[in-house]
Parts: structure tokens; sequence; C-alpha cells
């Protein structure tokens, strides 16, 4: 008797190990003929509008931080510096142009920076 519950302990103490692996690594799928199975999820790559949010944020941080500690005429000489280097540059130079929001704020935090 007590050799059967050895066994069951071990079936479940397997079941709670490989449930444990993959939380939501699979699905129930039920097949044709009623049968319920699991299936491995596929690994889709999730990207939340609070991280793009996040990412956007921290941009326009950078690049007005940036114009405060340079200067109007020393950031547009860096970003002209940037338009003659390579491809990698040039785009790095489209994306650092002045815009209102990252003009705006280095003005509020250029006093900072001093």
């Amino acid at each position: 008797m007590s050799g059967g519950h050895k066994s069951f302990d071990e079936r479940v103490r397997l079941l709670e190990r490989a449930r444990s692996r993959a939380p939501r690594g699979h699905v129930q799928v039920a097949g044709p003929d009623g049968l319920v199975f699991a299936k491995k999820r596929r690994a889709t790559p999730t990207v939340s509008a609070r991280g793009v949010l996040y990412l956007i944020f921290g941009f326009i941080l950078f690049k007005s931080i940036a114009m405060a500690q340079f200067g109007p005429a020393g950031y547009e000489q860096r970003l002209d510096e940037l338009k003659q280097g390579t491809l990698i540059e040039q785009v790095g130079a489209v994306l650092m142009q002045p815009d209102r929001i990252s003009a705006g704020l280095a003005i509020q935090i250029a006093p900072f920076l001093r």
C-alpha cells in the first residue's frame, strides 16, 4: 500500500515541476476527437505602449540635456560633424535635430547644469 502512495507522490512532484518550468509556455487545445492536450505556445515578442513611451521620453531628455550642456552653437557644431560622418552618424544627426519639445526642455534644464 505504501508503494502506491510513493509512486503517486512522485508523479505529482514531476507534474508540479513540469508545470512550474513553463507556466505560460503551453496552451490547452482540444483535438477533433475531443481529447484535450497541451501544445507549446508560440513565442511572440510583446512591446508595451508604456515601454515605447519611456524610450521616447528618455531620448527627448537625452537630447535636451545635450543641447543644454553644449549650448546652441556647440550643439549645431556637433550635429554638423555628425552629418559629415558615416551613414549611422548621419542618421544620428537627423534624429538629434532640435525640436520644440527638446529645445524648450533644454532651456529649463540649462540653469541646473551650469
